[in-house]
């Protein structure tokens, strides 16, 4: 049983303040849970596809440790960064890329739209536990999950 840090009072190991003092106790280790505890795979891999925003979450999947040997997790979070660096590119340079077409601005927003009903997609899919390999965001997901393993 652990003791206050300001009176020296024995605290119980799950209070967060001393009962004697109100002084604030310190949080061990156990106490401390990992932020995605109560994360399951499906709901990583639902929050992975929300258009244009799940890059965040997609990149804290990539870096914590609950899911760093998780497959299908990881895959949904690569192939979801890959489809945010399309958008990405689209939406930024599309219409330079296509400079020489009549309607270069109509065809980078007909590109977005696509990619934006791909994120919608994969969305349902994610939340009926199915996994989608896209053409070649896919591959590149599939290839950068064997390689971090």
């Amino acid at each position: 049983m652990p003791f206050c840090t300001n009176c020296g009072n024995r605290v119980d190991e799950s209070a967060s303040f001393c009962a004697n003092c109100g002084t604030a106790q310190p949080r061990s280790a156990a106490q401390a849970q990992d932020l995605l505890h109560g994360i399951s795979d499906r709901t990583a891999s639902i929050l992975c596809y929300i258009p244009v925003f799940g890059v965040i979450p997609s990149i804290v999947f990539l870096a914590s440790q609950k899911f760093r040997y998780n497959q299908r997790v990881r895959f949904n979070a690569f192939q979801s960064v890959y489809l945010f660096v399309a958008w990405l590119i689209v939406s930024s340079a599309g219409p330079l890329i296509f400079l020489g077409l009549p309607f270069r601005h109509g065809f980078s927003s007909l590109l977005e739209t696509a990619l934006t009903i791909c994120w919608i997609f994969l969305l349902i899919k994610a939340s009926q536990s199915e996994q989608v390999h896209l053409p070649i965001l896919g591959d590149l997901a599939a290839r950068s999950t064997s390689e971090q393993l």
